[in-house]
């Protein structure tokens, strides 16, 4: 769906300008220019709820759907659900942060027994060698 051009005619309808929805949307102004010409690759339904808030209109106005011509009480529904959806992935957004946190902290504890093993496997040929190094050094003095 392509919202860029919906949103400057929205934005230029209301007289504001790019530098206006740029500094309250806390981005430069090429980002938002960006945004405009539908130059970014996903806009988060958070960023869209926020163009929407300066420019004064409900979501659905920016996406040109149906759902202005609704009743005010069907959009505040409307509204409630998606905030609840947004509510819902973020939380499957925090446990799957959880759940890579563990992994590291697994990986790291993995990692660190690993490094044990590899000083105590270096401990033993070094002392392989010294083993070694005694035995030939006794052969050649009983040769002698």
């Amino acid at each position: 769906m392509d919202i860029g051009p919906t949103i400057r005619k929205l934005r230029e309808a209301r007289n504001i300008t790019q530098e206006y929805m740029a500094s309250r949307l806390n981005i430069g102004v090429t980002a938002y220019g960006n945004i405009e010409r539908s130059d970014v690759k996903r806009l988060p339904v958070e960023r869209v709820f926020e163009i929407a808030a300066i420019l004064q209109v409900h979501y659905s106005e920016i996406f040109g759907g149906p759902e202005k011509e609704m009743p005010e009480e069907k959009r505040f529904k409307m509204d409630a659900c998606v905030l609840a959806m947004m509510e819902y992935f973020r939380k499957d957004k925090q446990l799957l942060c959880d759940m890579l946190n563990a992994y590291k902290e697994i990986h790291m504890g993995v990692d660190a027994m690993l490094q044990e093993h590899i000083n105590a496997l270096n401990r033993i040929m070094k002392m392989q060698v010294e083993i070694h190094q005694s035995l030939i050094a006794s052969a050649k003095q009983s040769r002698n």
